[in-house]
C-alpha cells in the first residue's frame, strides 16, 4: 500500500524503477497503482516494470488482501489516474532487476516490499545476481511475534514461500525487515492529523487510502492507540536510508515450504549466534540480518515530517 512514498521522500536514496508484483491485488491492479501513486508524487518520470502475476507453484488466493487493502488495492479509494499506461515499460521486472544489478554491479540495493515472486525468477535466471546485488531488503517474516497471514507466518512469504526459499538460499546479502519491528511502529492520530492537513497531492492519497486499512487494523486488535495507524512499508524503506534506527542479528534462515500448517514461517537457528560448532551453521552465505528492534517514535517522526514536507 503506497510503498514508495517514503522512498520517494527520502533524500538518501535514489528511486531508480519500481518493479510491481501481485499480493494486495492482481498485477495490473498493483501496476496501474504504482503510477497514480507516481502521479501524486510527481515522478511519472521513474520506470515501472510489470511482474509476476501469480506465485512460482502454487495458485494465488484470490481477494485474499482486499480485508486488509481494499478491492482496489488502495484502500477502495477509487483514486482517479490521468497519466498513460505507456509508463509502464515493456521489459519483464525479473529482466529488468537482472539488468540493473548486473549492469551496476554492487551499487543496487533491492527494496522487496512485496512477494518475492520476480526476485526467485531473477535469481533463477541469472546465478550472478547474489553476487553482484548491494543488498536485498526484504519485507516480511515473523521471529519472535505472530505471523499476519497464518499463526506463524507473514503475508509475503505465505503466499509464496518457494519463491522465499529461493531467495534466502541464494546467498545474496539480506536484510529482513519482518513483524518484529514493522509491529512496533505506529503513526498516531496526531501525525495523521498534520498528514491529512498538508494538502500535496501525495497527502492526499494518503489521507484517503488510510481509513479502510485503519478500519482493519482496529478491528483485529493490531493498534495500540484506536485511531493510529501502521504503514509496514515505511519500516523496511527506512532500513534502506537509516540502518541505525535499527538494532539487528545475523542468523541462519530457513522458509519452511513443505508444511501447510508453518507455511512461509522464516525458521530462525538462534543456536548459530556465538557458538563454533554442533548444529550451528557458520556459513555466511546462509546467514540473515534479522531486524529485532527498531526506534519506532523517532521513525514515525521522520516519516510525518518527510511525508508532509513532500512536494509542498
Amino acid at each position: 500500500m503506497l510503498r514508495p512514498f517514503f522512498a520517494l521522500a527520502s533524500p538518501e536514496l535514489s528511486v531508480e524503477a519500481i518493479t510491481t508484483i501481485y499480493g494486495n491485488g492482481p498485477v495490473e491492479t498493483s501496476t496501474q497503482n504504482t503510477l497514480r501513486i507516481l502521479k501524486a508524487a510527481d515522478r511519472l518520470e521513474i520506470p515501472v516494470y510489470q511482474g509476476a502475476g501469480k506465485p512460482l507453484l502454487r495458485d494465488h488466493i484470490p481477494g485474499w488482501a482486499s480485508q486488509v487493502h481494499g478491492n482496489d488495492a488502495l484502500g477502495d479509494t477509487d483514486f482517479p489516474f490521468s497519466g498513460s499506461p505507456h509508463q509502464v515499460c515493456g521489459q519483464h521486472a525479473a529482466l529488468e532487476i537482472i539488468d540493473r544489478v548486473m549492469n551496476s554491479a554492487g551499487e543496487i540495493t533491492v527494496l522487496a516490499l512485496g512477494r518475492l515472486t520476480n526476485l526467485a525468477l531473477a535469481m533463477s535466471l541469472e546465478l550472478g545476481m547474489a553476487g553482484s546485488v548491494a543488498e536485498i531488503i526484504v519485507m516480511g517474516g515473523a521471529v519472535a511475534v505472530p505471523g499476519n497471514s497464518s499463526p506463524l507466518a507473514s503475508a509475503n512469504l505465505y503466499e509464496d514461500p518457494e519463491s522465499a526459499s529461493i531467495l534466502y538460499n541464494s546467498g545474496a546479502p539480506l536484510v529482513q525487515v519482518g513483524l518484529d519491528v514493522c509491529s512496533q511502529v505506529e503513526i498516531n492520530s496526531s501525525q495523521l492529523l498534520q498528514i491529512e492537513q498538508a494538502g500535496t497531492p501525495t497527502t492526499g492519497l494518503l489521507a484517503a487510502a488510510t481509513p479502510f486499512l485503519q478500519t482493519y487494523y482496529r478491528n483485529h486488535g493490531m493498534l495500540r492507540e484506536m485511531d493510529g495507524v501502521r504503514y509496514n512499508d515505511l519500516v523496511a524503506a527506512a532500513y534502506a536510508f537509516d540502518p541505525i534506527l535499527f538494532q539487528a542479528k545475523a542468523y541462519p534462515v530457513t522458509i519452511e515450504t513443505h508444511s501447510e500448517l508453518s507455511r512461509g514461517q522464516t525458521v530462525v537457528d538462534r543456536r548459530a549466534i556465538n557458538q563454533d560448532s554442533g548444529n550451528a551453521s557458520e556459513d555466511e552465505s546462509t546467514t540473515v540480518r534479522v531486524c529485532l528492534e527498531v526506534d519506532a517514535a523517532r521513525l514515525s517522526s521522520l516519516f510525518t515530517q518527510r511525508i508532509c514536507g513532500y512536494g509542498s
